[in-house]
């Protein structure tokens, strides 16, 4: 398809295409924040997951999430283009999406497989669209991308507010609230492929102006004008730094091979000696496997061109440090949101949700500001460096985490108490709750520090239930998969445990139990056993003394929810961070990274959000088995380290980057 010509009418500052690809990418990170926002509060309050499960869900979607643009920005240089390539990841994720919106398990792990894959096609390319609308050197770009980051935050912030009201307020049941939610992030992804359809000519138009068309067509490498020939490469001719930048670009790439041996054998030991499950070897595998392709890639590029390269991949590594904390955000700070956060605040009612939607509101604030700041800066000739706003990042994103362990001590410091005549034998306090529990048999109290959340509950009422009655409600859950209104089933209990209650005759089980006749133990049900209604089941066959303690020490441990101005205030300090980090990481990229490989290290950089999600996620998983305090601790520690690090390597960067500031 051929470039229209370039109008007179183009408005001044920025392209028109630039705004194209801002409501093309806002409406896409409405579907994805829209998503994010539902899907670990879906997987624990209504399938029922413990944290750890959670967790693991989240940090193989959202990891697979960044990890795909690899192959996508690879297969968009050599075969599709950045064009054709964002078509089909939005339609891929416009079907993924849909399928959120229906129930089964089958549906909702085959739709984040069509969200990972499109994603993958969707995210490097049209940040490299972006970049390829501006000229090397154009003092426009940082500014283009800011502006291009407001989109994703408009996007951001909107999707939680919907989905989340679709959340609480739609349907008969919470599942049902959670599918229009999932439903309207589907409608997000078709309004931004529309738009991108729509707007094509405009983008092209402005590609031309520059002089990047040939940059976005798909190119043949045999063809002697390819400019994968190194010889079209001009910085590749020119040679590179020396001293200490010299050293780290001639070491970087056999550092890659390094690691890329080391973490594999690692995990392996690790899952051969036991101590780690064999799916656990699966990511750090296919991080290796890149690193090592990557490090084979820096050694074909040359001189200049390998200085620069190389800073990509080193600020990569703090680039990991700062989203790892950062993407909390969706995983940690939504539980704690959800359960540890008073919902009055600010005089406002809300939800989990809405708390997500605090960063992007931000962004959209204080975004304009930051790209005034850069550009007044850059006019002056005072222009911060790419590495120190990444430092700045870091100790930000550290100093967020340092309010949230604040606010952590505070939830920690109220003790709820009950009375219990003694602890079942089968009970281990320690084990359970992060060891937040204690019992006093002197005063025949039972405590908790903290809010004991509803996982938690799950998790200490389970041991006391008679295995025989948890074999029944298995049974039970079996025999009623086809149960319909115009099908009812009825299901017998053998036997119920002594001062049973059967839990599912409140408004909450409306259209799922027809009839309980306790006298008979027969229930008839005219839907399937939902993940909830499994759960208040189980819960209903614990010790009655024990299950009376735990639920009254839940109840009267909400008075330990803590103030939302602390989640407000720790995701300040995070956007403040983000602002140093993101648009301008992203322009780094396009700056820095040879013209033929310039998708695929857009793809390698945001790859370092594949390895935070991934690591973080796994850390994820120690949620509701360290306190809160202990767990937002460890990002403040990791962050002080690589602040510390990078702070050293300020001048050997300058160097690498050449005239690229």
């Amino acid at each position: 398809m051929s470039a229209p010509p370039a109008s007179a009418d183009t408005p001044k500052g920025h392209p028109r295409g630039l705004y194209v690809l801002f409501f093309t990418e806002m409406w896409e990170r409405f579907s994805y924040y829209g998503m994010r926002a539902l899907l670990v509060l879906y997987l624990l309050n209504y399938l029922q997951f413990q944290p750890e499960d959670s967790s693991a869900v989240y940090k193989w979607y959202t990891s697979l999430v960044y990890l795909t643009p690899l192959l996508g920005g690879f297969l968009a240089d050599r075969f599709l283009g950045p064009r054709v390539a964002i078509i089909i990841g939005a339609a891929l994720m416009s079907i993924g999406h849909f399928l959120m919106a229906f129930e089964p398990l089958p549906f909702f792990y085959t739709a984040l497989a069509f969200l990972v894959v499109g994603n993958g096609f969707f995210k490097p390319n049209i940040s490299t669209m972006v970049g390829k609308m501006y000229t090397q050197g154009d003092a426009r770009r940082d500014g283009a991308f800011t502006i291009f980051y407001m989109g994703i935050n408009i996007g951001a912030f909107l999707a939680p507010v919907v989905c989340g009201w679709l959340r609480q307020n739609m349907g008969s049941n919470p599942g049902m609230g959670f599918h229009y939610g999932f439903a309207a992030a589907g409608v997000g992804m078709v309004f931004g492929l529309v738009i991108f359809l729509w707007g094509q000519k405009y983008v092209l138009q402005a590609v031309t102006a520059a002089g990047n068309l040939g940059d976005i067509i798909p190119r043949q490498p045999s063809s002697p004008s390819s400019p994968a020939s190194p010889a079209m490469e001009p910085d590749e001719q020119r040679p590179g730094t020396e001293g200490v930048g010299a050293v780290i670009a001639r070491v970087f790439p056999y550092l890659l091979f390094v690691l890329a041996t080391l973490v594999p054998l690692r995990f392996i030991y690790l899952a051969a000696t036991g101590q780690a499950q064999w799916t656990n070897v699966i990511m750090p595998v296919a991080f290796a496997v890149i690193g090592a392709w990557m490090g084979f890639t820096l050694l074909t590029v040359k001189g200049v061109a390998r200085d620069k390269s190389t800073v990509i991949f080193l600020l990569f590594t703090f680039s990991v440090l700062f989203w790892m904390a950062y993407e909390q955000a969706g995983n940690a700070l939504n539980v704690w949101a959800e359960y540890n956060t008073h919902r009055s605040t600010l005089g406002m009612e809300l939800s989990a949700e809405y708390f997500q939607g605090a960063p992007a509101l931000y962004i959209i604030i204080f975004a304009p500001l930051f790209a005034m700041m850069w550009t007044a800066l850059a006019r002056r000739g005072r222009e911060i460096p790419t590495a120190a706003k990444i430092l700045a990042a870091v100790v930000l994103i550290g100093a967020s985490d340092v309010v949230m362990v604040a606010a952590a001590t505070s939830e920690d410091a109220t003790v709820t108490k009950v009375s219990l005549a003694g602890v079942p034998q089968q009970v281990k306090l320690e084990e359970l709750n992060a060891g937040r529990f204690s019992y006093d048999p002197a005063t025949q109290e039972l405590s908790v520090r903290g809010v004991l959340a509803p996982f938690a509950v799950t998790n200490a009422l389970k041991p006391t239930v008679d295995q025989a009655y948890l074999k029944q409600v298995e049974a039970l859950e079996a025999a009623v998969e086809t149960a319909a209104p115009e099908h009812p089933i009825t299901f017998t209990f053998e036997s119920l445990p002594p001062g049973y209650i059967f839990p599912l005759t409140d408004k909450q089980a409306e259209g799922l139990v027809s009839q309980w006749d306790a006298e008979a133990r027969k229930v008839t049900l005219v839907a399937p056993l939902s993940a909830v209604a499994k759960a208040r089941l189980v819960g209903a066959g614990a010790q009655p003394e024990w299950r009376q303690a735990i639920t009254s020490l839940a109840d009267k441990s909400q008075a330990a929810r803590v103030s939302g101005l602390w989640l407000l205030l720790s995701y300040l300090l995070a956007v403040f961070g983000e602002l140093c980090i993101s648009p301008v990481g992203l322009s780094m990229v396009t700056k820095l990274a040879p013209v033929r490989f310039a998708s695929l290290f857009m793809g390698v950089f945001l790859m370092s959000n594949a390895v935070a999600q991934y690591v973080g996620g796994s850390l994820g998983e120690m949620w509701g088995r360290i306190v809160p305090t202990q767990y937002f601790a460890i990002f403040v520690y990791t962050s002080a380290v690589g602040a510390v690090a990078l702070l050293l390597l300020q001048r050997p960067i300058r160097k690498l980057m050449h005239e690229v500031k």
